[in-house]
């Protein structure tokens, strides 16, 4: 007697968790991810700065970024400087499924501060990104 009423309130926790979760789908709230990174660029006007981010375009999954979640977009120019696959100074021959690193240029144009959001995703699929990766550009006069 004692196990099955465990047994249920174990199953009704799990049920108002399932609820909880699902309100905040529906309310359009994605859940944090633990995955999600974010940097800060100094530069000065007409400075320019590049990062990478690791990426592995034979699960489907690359950088993009996300023009309505960035702001001041208009005082940067971001550029895709390429993807390396593998990592450090080592040079593989290209191979499928070994992961490596999209790099970014980004330039900074004129004075303010600009933030640029990269999510991780497939782009045939219309769901959350699995990874954030936001970049802060704060920009002084020359």
């Amino acid at each position: 007697m004692r196990e099955s009423f465990k047994t249920v309130r174990a199953l009704g926790l799990l049920g108002l968790l399932g609820l909880l979760a699902g309100t905040v789908l529906i309310a359009g709230v994605a859940p944090p991810r633990a995955d999600d990174t974010a940097e800060t660029l100094r530069l000065a006007v007409g400075g320019e700065a590049s990062f990478s981010l690791k990426e592995n375009p034979s699960t489907g999954y690359r950088w993009h970024l996300d023009t309505k979640a960035s702001r001041n977009l208009d005082l940067v120019e971001i550029s895709d400087a390429g993807y390396r696959q593998g990592g450090g100074d080592v040079v593989h021959q290209p191979m499928v499924g070994v992961p490596g690193t999209r790099s970014f240029r980004i330039i900074a144009r004129k004075e303010g501060s600009a933030t640029a959001v990269f999510d991780y995703l497939r782009d045939w699929e219309n769901q959350a990104p699995a990874q954030r990766h936001t970049v802060t550009v704060e920009i002084a006069p020359r």
